[in-house]
Formats: structure tokens, C-alpha cells, sequence
């Protein structure tokens, strides 16, 4: 049987500090890599030179273009030719048989992508408190302490009510199918949601896998990110909602007449939840020493928490009720060891 190739993509921006821990962590499996694609956004910071002068592999290639999250991670996955894409971030690190166990489980359960839970850590790779992402709670709640894969209704339920979370946790913490994630670019217009609108946009089409098996590290650190004004937070969370109504349309259409009533009355009670947040923020911001503005802010905030206690509610119908009715025909398989 073909060895299965694998492509790696190293995506950069000025992040020195972080890769000198990062790139002894490739020497460990950089070898099983058939090519690595380094994607550097004209860093600054030497982050390009230590590249090249630590990083050795036959077959390696620098991308050097403008600043972009998810359009760096594109053009570098767009340029790979592997069965398999590992897309290797600054800071987050991956043991060599955790990428083989992903390798040979996504093989063995046809699927296109395995997700497994990380371990988190600070800059200096000293041990943090577990985030419990969803990865984390979803390998807990339905594993068995097995792998297994989703059927395509329980993808997007999970995808659903894990909203505004991503069911895929850490990219660098997963592997995915290369024909699947060439054919799928990453949305690049939701800042660092990218990852959370992917997996509701295919959630349905696509054979997800998850391992409960724990062999790499999140890096959590301070994001550069640009501060969002009050109204681009407003624009930026409707389009985030309009994402999660499409998907329960889709869900809806999928599976006919499953009462999935829930699920709209969910999408309306986020995005109604979302709204409230920022009116709140507003009143707060401009009105400060203005009692009537101060007065509608309490009455937002006895409003807003109210609509909180009915999504809820709503959650936990779906995840006890529907996901569990969905979950019936997954598939497990026995650990690769």
C-alpha cells in the first residue's frame, strides 16, 4: 500500500521568540514531512532568517507575502501537493507519534479531518490550566475512550451549539485530508473565526474524526490583533449569526422532518443575545455619568440575562435530545497503537 505523503505548512509573522522552542519540536518529525511550505508575512523580526538557518529539510519552500491570517494559511495549503496537510503554527507544537497516530487513524476511518485535544501552554512551554475546548468536552462526552467519527447530522449539531467556539480546536493540534482542504479554503473575512466558520460550512459534507489521544501543545499568547469599534463588533458578530442560521437552515434541509424547531429558535435567541451584549456596550461606553443612559444599561443587562438563561435552556435540549439521537450511528475505532 502507498505511503501516504504528508505536506506541512508553517505559517509566520513576526514570531522569533517563539520559534526557537517550535522548530526543535519539527526536528522530532520533520523527516516524515515529503515537503514543508514556509508562508511568512515580510516578518521583521528575524523571524525569516532563523528560519533559514535552523530548518532543514530535501524539500522546502518559502512564500514570502502581505499580512493575512487565513490568506497566509490558504496560499501555503493551495501550494501543497501531500494526502495530508499539518498546518504547523508558531508556538504550537506536536509529538511525532501523535502525528503518525493522526496520520494512520484519518487513514483508517476515511476521514477527512482528525481532531485531537491539546495540551496548553504558555511562551515558555510551562504547562497551563486546561481550556476544556471543544475537542476536550466532545472526546469526554461521546468517545469511550475511543476514537470515532461523526455522522454528518452530529457534525452539525456539534459545530451548531459549539458556535461561537470551533469544533476543530487548534489546527495545529489536527491533520487534514490535502484534496479535502485544498478544495475548501478558510473564510478570511472573520478575523480569527476562520477556523469556526470552516467547520459550520462543511460540518455536513465532511467525515469528521476525533481521538481523545493528547500528543501536542497550544501556545496561548497575546493575539495582535486590531481593536474592533463598537459598531465593527456589531457587523462582525451579525455575520457570525447570519453563519450559524445558515447552518440550521442546512440541517433543517438535510434531515426533514426531525422537529428541528429548536434550532431556529436558537439562531434567534444568539443573535437576539449578541444584540443586547453590544447595546449594552454602547450605553456603558457613552453614558457613564448619564442616569437615563444608566438606567436603560440595567434594564439591557435584566434583559440580557434573561435571554442568556433561555439559550441555555435551548443548548441543552439540542445536545441532550438531538445530539445524542444523531450520535447513534456513529462509528468507533480502537486506538492505533
Amino acid at each position: 500500500m502507498r505511503k501516504q505523503s504528508l505536506s506541512v505548512v508553517l505559517p509566520t509573522y513576526n514570531c522569533a521568540p517563539l520559534m526557537a522552542r517550535h522548530l526543535d519540536s519539527m526536528d522530532a518529525w520533520a523527516d516524515l514531512a515529503d515537503e514543508i511550505l514556509v508562508v511568512d508575512s515580510r516578518s521583521t523580526d528575524g523571524t525569516l532568517e532563523l528560519i533559514r538557518n535552523r530548518l532543514r529539510h530535501p524539500n522546502i519552500r518559502i512564500i514570502e507575502r502581505d499580512r493575512g491570517l487565513y490568506e497566509s494559511w490558504n496560499e501555503g495549503i493551495a501550494a501543497t501537493t501531500g494526502d495530508w496537510v499539518y498546518i504547523s503554527t508558531a508556538g504550537d507544537t506536536i509529538e511525532r507519534e501523535h502525528l503518525l497516530h493522526l496520520r494512520e487513524l484519518g487513514e483508517r476511518a476515511n476521514a477527512d479531518v482528525v481532531i485531537s485535544p491539546p495540551r496548553f501552554v504558555d511562551e515558555n512551554g510551562v504547562s497551563l490550566t486546561d481550556m476544556s475546548w471543544p475537542p476536550h468536552r466532545i472526546v469526554a462526552s461521546y468517545g469511550d475512550g475511543r476514537p470515532f467519527t461523526l455522522s454528518r447530522m452530529a457534525a452539525g449539531l456539534l459545530a451548531f451549539t459549539h458556535f461561537p467556539s470551533s469544533l476543530l480546536g487548534s489546527s495545529a493540534s489536527n491533520l487534514y485530508r490535502g484534496e479535502t482542504l485544498r478544495s475548501r479554503p478558510f473564510a478570511c473575512n472573520f478575523r480569527g473565526g476562520g477556523d469556526t466558520v470552516w467547520t459550520m460550512r462543511n460540518a455536513l459534507s465532511l467525515c469528521f474524526c476525533l481521538t481523545p489521544r493528547v500528543g501536542s501543545a497550544f501556545c496561548v499568547h497575546p493575539k495582535d490583533d486590531k481593536k474592533m469599534s463598537i459598531d465593527e463588533a456589531h457587523a462582525f458578530m451579525l455575520s457570525f449569526s447570519d453563519e450559524k442560521s445558515a447552518l440550521a437552515r442546512s440541517i433543517s434541509d438535510a434531515y426533514p422532518g426531525q422537529g428541528w424547531s429548536a434550532l431556529s429558535a436558537e439562531s434567534v435567541l444568539f443573535a437576539n443575545t449578541r444584540n443586547l451584549i453590544q447595546k449594552r456596550r454602547s450605553e456603558l461606553a457613552s453614558g457613564k455619568s448619564n442616569p437615563l443612559k444608566l438606567f436603560r444599561w440595567f434594564g439591557l443587562t435584566a434583559t440580557f440575562m434573561w435571554q442568556r438563561f433561555r439559550l441555555s435552556v435551548h443548548r441543552r435540549d439540542i445536545s441532550t435530545r438531538l445530539i445524542a439521537k444523531s450520535l447513534a450511528d456513529t462509528r468507533h475505532f480502537q486506538p492505533v497503537s
